[in-house]
């Protein structure tokens, strides 16, 4: 029997480590690298970036769009938005409130509060059901361990407390920390404050841009017994007065902003869960069991701008969202004799939308949902990994997905409008070494994504104009497909990923109504519809390699991506065969790093990158009538980073800094399809204590 199977069938020694992790989200045999990628706390916090998604970004190479600065989107594999899901904690972020594009999901998470990242790349539906078509974001957040389970010899009482600030976004992030260890009990409690005041770009100072905000974290860990535990953890983050920068700025083809007002005035989102752990039962060798509660409250102020003449009073439009979840999600593992290991899994969750709307101090009969508005998702899943199948290890899995949703029909009293839909989905990977070193894995799976009621039951604003939601669409559906190869020296390693995916019934837009075509006037209707089919091609490549032989202090890495995205449409020809909305252009890094074994005069580290983005001009229908997009296409841009950091005084005095330089020559960009420009010349500092 091969080692690897050896250390994968032993599931009951996660227990008595500081990580504990749901059992889905174990990393498999046959899992390439170039798909699945770890972000430890401290390389998100080594990249001197003020936000989570930015943080991301940088440690890991994807590509992130950024409507304000209160946003942030990763694009996996050329998609955004509810097609990328994010998992806190083996919970799912993603509800049925979820836009597509851009949201600001990502940005809702306190990087203070991270102690991990896993980005998997490519679709994940069998374990996490909808939304994971283009990939999923797993985020593992911050605890502390009991005496018994910690193996790093911390103290018993831990305080810990710093700051980061970034002149680029004018402002400051200050948190703290303290944790309380006894042999069978672990708390940490926290938080942090952030307050940006405006953005500077390449070209000068960017309006409306700036805002404050707080987050509160508790977490509180018990062992049962030796092999099991339950964790209870709450997590708060409220955001305040963040602006639609893409639509109070004047954008691409526009005269004038959108509006003359339009905040998120609060953006309140918390999480309670409670976790059990148990590697003691006789049927399984690992299990967890997840209880979780989470709330989101959304509260804006819209208010448009006007065209003269004569200009009309423009109203005040304020609303608010409230999404309750409450989520049971329950996970096995055990392996079978030593060629199988079973992972099998279940998951509910029910959420119920609260939705009001004033205009003018009127209060409307519906808000942006309409009343009554619940949506449920549940699905089971099995997944077996098989070692030494002839020349492979294999990995099958296969889920069953089911989805309801109900709301009350505005334009009929008392009448409810409803429906449900539901899905199997499948997976199988291989891989196999044809040389020492060299590893090759194929992966065939599918994926879906349900309709939520963003789409089936919100009116709202796009483009200006009033975009209507539709009860009668059919999910998203794909077909992933992708060969990867792995090569593993002493001093070298080398990813490789060609993928394809092809999306059927993509949910978006029709123009239904445009009472004065070619004008700019914003009072056009939208309506959702499964809008046709969606091929997206790809390559990602990621290289590293130590200069000078495997125990050099110096490193050489670079990350290249380019997706191709085109789609069809059988009802409106000007869209069939047009390329697809937001895709990425060509774009990477390559950075040069120096880490010695021991700090130099406190220099514990030091890295020389360079970001860049070819132009795009390969833009959609779609993209066309977006005012965040050149209608002449993105243009390419080049950025250079210098971050360094190390301990203050002695390796073991607690205290460490990080400062940083970045785009040291004041660069003009924008990332393409984001509402603002990238922060132009800024200087990041950052001191950590910890007694």
């Amino acid at each position: 029997m091969p080692i690897l199977p050896l250390l994968l069938v032993q599931p009951a020694q996660d227990i008595t480590q500081t990580v504990v992790t749901a059992p889905r989200a174990g990393r498999t045999a046959t899992a390439p690298g170039i798909s699945e990628q770890v972000i430890t706390a401290e390389e998100l916090a080594a990249t001197g970036e003020r936000s989570l998604p930015r943080a991301i970004a940088k440690a890991s190479g994807l590509f992130v769009q950024e409507t304000n600065l209160g946003g942030g989107a990763p694009i996996v594999r050329g998609l955004i938005g509810n097609q990328i899901l994010i998992v806190v904690d083996g919970v799912r972020l993603n509800d049925g409130t979820t836009r597509s594009g851009p949201n600001q999901s990502l940005n809702g998470i306190d990087p203070t509060n991270v102690e991990r990242v896993e980005i998997i790349r490519g679709p994940n539906a069998v374990l996490y059901g909808s939304d994971a078509l283009g990939g999923a974001i797993l985020i593992w957040t911050r605890k502390r361990a009991p005496l018994s389970r910690d193996k790093e010899g911390t103290r018993a009482v831990q305080l810990e407390a710093g700051v980061d600030a970034n002149t680029a976004a004018e402002g400051a992030r200050e948190y703290g920390s303290l944790s309380v260890a006894t042999e069978d009990v672990g708390v940490l409690v926290g938080g942090s404050f952030q307050d940006w005041q405006m953005l500077h770009s390449g070209k000068g100072e960017v309006q409306n841009t700036g805002y404050h905000g707080q987050s509160w974290y508790a977490s509180s860990e018990l062992q049962l017994a030796e092999k099991r535990s339950i964790r209870v953890s709450a997590m708060r983050t409220r955001d305040f007065d963040v602006p639609r920068s893409d639509r109070m700025n004047t954008g691409y083809g526009q005269t004038q902003p959108a509006d003359a007002e339009n905040y998120f005035t609060l953006q309140d989102r918390a999480r309670y869960i409670v976790a059990y752990n148990d590697s003691a039962l006789g049927f399984a060798d690992q299990m967890q069991a997840r209880l979780s509660l989470r709330d989101y409250t959304e509260n804006r102020r819209i208010k448009k701008n006007v065209s003269a003449p004569p200009p009309p009073p423009a109203p005040l439009v304020l609303e608010s969202d409230n999404t309750q979840t409450v989520g049971l999600g329950m996970d096995w593992r055990k392996a079978v004799g030593q060629s199988h290991l079973l992972t099998w899994g279940l998951d509910v969750d029910r959420d119920v939308v609260e939705s009001t709307r004033t205009t003018d101090s009127v209060r409307d009969p519906a808000g942006a949902f309409a009343p009554g508005s619940e949506y449920l998702s549940s699905g089971v899943f099995l997944r077996d990994e098989m070692f030494d199948v002839g020349p492979f290890d294999l990995t099958a899995g296969l889920r069953y997905s089911y989805f309801d949703f109900s709301f009350d029909d505005t334009n009929t009293p008392d009448q409810t409008i409803d429906g449900h839909f539901d899905a199997f989905t499948g997976s199988l990977q291989a891989a196999t070494d044809v040389a020492e070193g060299v590893r090759v894995t194929a992966t065939l799976a599918q994926a879906f994504r349900a309709p939520n009621l963003a789409e089936l039951a919100r009116k709202a604003t796009f483009n200006s104009g009033t975009e209507l939601s539709n009860p009668d669409l059919d999910p998203e559906h794909s077909l992933y497909e992708e060969l990867a190869l792995d090569m593993r020296r002493e001093a070298w390693n080398w990813s490789l990923g060609l993928y394809h995916n092809g999306i059927q019934d993509v949910i978006g837009r029709r123009l239904v109504n445009d009472p004065t075509p070619g004008g700019s006037i914003g009072d056009e209707t939208y309506q959702r519809e499964n809008t046709g089919d969606v091929d997206l091609y790809g390559i990602e490549t990621r290289y590293q390699r130590k200069l000078g032989g495997p125990d050099s202090p110096y490193t050489f890495g670079t990350y290249l991506e380019y997706t191709y995205g085109v789609q069809y449409d059988d009802d409106i020809a000007a869209f069939d065969g047009q390329p697809a909305s937001r895709i990425p252009p060509f774009h990477g890094n390559v950075t040069l790093g120096w880490e010695p074994a021991q700090a130099v005069n406190n220099v514990g580290w030091l890295q020389l990158s360079m970001w860049f983005a070819t132009s795009q001009n390969r833009l959609s229908p779609q993209d066309l009538g977006d005012p965040r997009i050149d209608k002449n296409g993105t243009n390419g841009w080049v950025r250079f980073d210098l971050d360094l950091g190390g301990p203050v005084g002695e390796a073991q005095s607690g205290a460490t800094w990080h400062f940083g330089a970045h785009n040291l020559f004041g660069e003009e960009y924008r990332v393409h399809g984001s509402g603002i420009d990238g922060p132009g010349f800024g200087v990041v500092a950052g001191l950590r204590m910890t007694l």
